[in-house]
């Protein structure tokens, strides 16, 4: 694993009536922004990196810990930017990393939506989350994930994407996740299951509070909305217990976030009675 060159290290808790940020600690190029009081009873917190990005031999660590009662949306400012692990053909690799470790305790709300992350011709990226979850949180947690600068002829360019993702909920290992992609044998557009798309977009909901009702009919209303729409393929199911996941292949992220939202706000209204939430940026 590279050395870390940038981190967030941050305790959330309930004081006064309301959600704050208790303790942080911060290494260069990130750090908290700023905090901003949300509908909801929720806490915003944004994210910035000071620099252009995520370079090679780069390792983000991002910790978080909310208390009982906490309620957060985290978020960061712009794209995270995965710049090339090498360059010259000659040159060895330097692959970059980032970890998110997130602990939720009883009756902690969060919801985690970072900006999509951008891989750049030979990049190679290492991502881990880890998530540990009393009864009674529960966890929005998205991604989407762009196959490098389109507009500067990139696609596919990158050396690697390896993500992994374990959730354990209330000591439980209730979801595991793996993907490696290594496009310079072949894009995996190439490939008969990508059928043509460029960008993976995911959200996650890990909560008791869920049911096989709402995946059915989170189903039905994904289908009704987008199943037209050209260059669009996607699908939700409940994982093995407590959570649910939607995932997206597309080729533009716009129509991918349209996705995604309406099944955030149908998740938030049906599983918690909660309004769609609209995040200033």
């Amino acid at each position: 694993m590279p050395k870390v060159t940038g981190s967030v290290d941050a305790a959330l808790s309930r004081a006064g009536g309301a959600t704050q940020l208790l303790s942080h600690a911060q290494s260069y190029p990130l750090k908290i922004a700023k905090t901003f009081p949300f509908p909801d009873d929720l806490l915003g917190v944004y994210v910035m990196d000071a620099s252009p990005g995520i370079m090679a031999g780069d390792t983000y660590e991002l910790q978080w810990r909310f208390a009982e009662g906490t309620r957060a949306y985290i978020t960061n400012q712009s794209y995270t930017k995965v710049h090339p692990s090498r360059t010259a053909p000659d040159e060895a690799w330097r692959p970059s990393a980032q970890v998110q470790r997130l602990t939720l305790e009883a009756g902690s709300y969060v919801e985690y939506m970072p900006e999509p992350l951008m891989l750049y011709a030979e990049a190679a990226f290492d991502a881990e989350t880890s998530v540990r979850m009393e009864p009674g949180s529960a966890l929005f947690l998205s991604e989407i994930v762009c196959p490098g600068r389109l507009h500067r002829g990139e696609s596919f360019q990158y050396e690697r994407y390896a993500s992994r993702m374990r959730v354990h909920y209330g000591g439980e290992l209730v979801f595991s996740g793996r993907m490696r992609v290594e496009p310079r044998g072949a894009a995996p557009v190439s490939v008969s299951r990508w059928d043509g798309h460029t960008h993976l977009g995911s959200l996650y909901l890990f909560s008791d509070r869920l049911a096989a009702d709402h995946a059915e009919e989170l189903r039905l209303l994904l289908e009704e909305k987008f199943s037209g729409v050209p260059g669009l393929y996607f699908g939700s199911s409940l994982t093995y217990k407590h959570g649910l996941a939607v995932q997206v292949l597309g080729r533009r992220v716009y129509e991918m976030q349209e996705v995604l939202d309406c099944a955030w706000g149908f998740l938030r209204r049906a599983v918690f009675g909660l309004e769609p939430l609209r995040v200033p940026k």
